[in-house]
C-alpha cells in the first residue's frame, strides 16, 4: 500500500476518495460492497498493479468519503462512480465490484456506456421472483440491513484488538491481507450508512436484469454457492446470460457471497483472463 497513491475528486456535490495504483497502463474501477472500503481488494489489487493501473473508490458513507446524508441509493451511487471516472479523465475503464459495489458497476455500464470497455460483477443483487436470500433459509429481506448494520456497528465501536480476535475467530480462512482491511473499513464507515441500513434492505437496482440488457461491452459475472449464503443463483445467472449474450458466468463450488475471500483460487484466473481479454490492445 506504501506505493499506492490516494487522493479526492468532487462529484455529483460529494467528496469522494480513492486509492490509486498508478502507471500507464489499461484501467481497472474495482467497487466494493457494503460496510467495505476501498482497500479491502488489497489482495486482489496485490495480484493486478503490475498489469493495470487500479483505481479502488471509497462510497459514499464509507472509507474517507463523504456521507451520503441519508441517500445511498443505486441511482446515486451510478452517478459518483461516473463523476469519478470523468473527474480522473480515465480512458474507459474496465469497471466492477462486489455486491453493493457490483450493482453499482452493472448500473453504470448500462447508463454510461461511453464509461467502461468491460464489467466485472461479484455476487450481485441479482435474485429472481420468489427465490430466498441464501440456501434454503428463508430470511426476510427487510431484516437484513437491520442485521448487518448491527454487525458492521459492533466491529466499529469495540477495541481494536478484541475486534480483530473476533474476526480471526469468525472468518478463519480468510488471509491477512482480507482481514486487517475488512476491520478496518468497519471501524472507518459512517453512523449515517449504517443508519440508513439499518432501516431497510440496501436500494439495488429495482430490475437488474433489465439493467444487465442495457449493457453494451462485455461481462463476467462471478457466482458461489447458493447453500454458502451466495445471493445469485445458477438460475439467476442463466437469465442474465439469456438476457445478454456479451454476459459470461462461472459458478465457484463452496464460495460464499465473499466470493474472492473464499475461493482466491478460482477467482484471480477468472478475473485475470477476463481483464487481459477486455484490455488488449487498450
Amino acid at each position: 500500500m506504501a506505493k499506492w497513491s490516494d487522493g479526492y475528486v468532487h462529484a455529483n456535490g460529494l467528496r469522494l476518495h480513492y486509492y490509486r495504483t498508478g502507471g500507464d497502463k489499461p484501467q481497472v474501477v474495482i467497487n466494493h460492497g457494503a460496510g467495505d472500503d476501498g482497500l479491502c481488494w488489497t489482495r486482489v489489487v496485490k495480484e493486478l498493479e503490475r498489469e493495470y493501473d487500479v483505481i479502488l473508490p471509497d462510497a459514499r458513507g464509507h472509507g474517507k468519503s463523504a456521507s451520503g446524508k441519508g441517500d445511498y441509493s443505486s441511482r446515486q451511487r451510478v452517478a459518483d462512480l461516473a463523476g469519478l471516472i470523468e473527474a480522473l479523465k480515465l480512458d474507459r475503464p474496465v469497471v466492477g465490484g462486489h455486491s453493493m459495489g457490483a450493482d453499482t458497476a452493472m448500473g453504470l455500464a448500462a447508463e454510461y456506456p461511453q464509461l467502461t470497455r468491460g464489467v466485472f460483477l461479484e455476487d450481485p443483487p441479482i435474485i429472481l421472483p420468489g427465490e430466498s436470500l441464501g440456501g434454503d433459509q428463508v430470511i426476510n429481506p427487510d431484516e437484513i440491513g437491520k442485521m448487518m448494520a448491527k454487525y458492521m456497528r459492533m466491529f466499529k465501536l469495540l477495541p481494536r484488538f478484541v475486534a480483530l480476535n473476533m474476526a480471526r475467530k469468525g472468518m478463519p480462512t480468510y488471509a491477512d491481507d482480507e482481514i486487517q482491511p475488512w476491520l478496518d473499513s468497519k471501524r472507518r464507515v459512517s453512523f449515517d450508512f449504517l443508519k440508513a441500513m439499518g432501516g431497510a434492505l440496501m436500494e439495488f437496482a429495482a430490475a437488474p436484469l433489465d439493467v444487465i440488457r442495457k449493457i453494451q461491452s462485455p461481462v463476467l459475472l462471478i457466482i458461489g454457492d447458493k447453500a454458502k449464503m451466495s445471493i445469485v443463483s445458477p438460475e439467476a445467472a442463466q437469465k442474465a446470460a439469456e438476457a445478454n449474450a456479451k454476459l459470461q458466468f462461472i459458478r465457484l463450488e463452496g464460495a460464499s457471497h465473499d466470493i474472492r475471500r473464499t475461493r482466491f483460487d478460482g477467482y484471480m484466473p477468472a478475473l485475470q483472463e477476463f481483464l487481459a481479454e477486455v484490455t488488449r490492445g487498450a
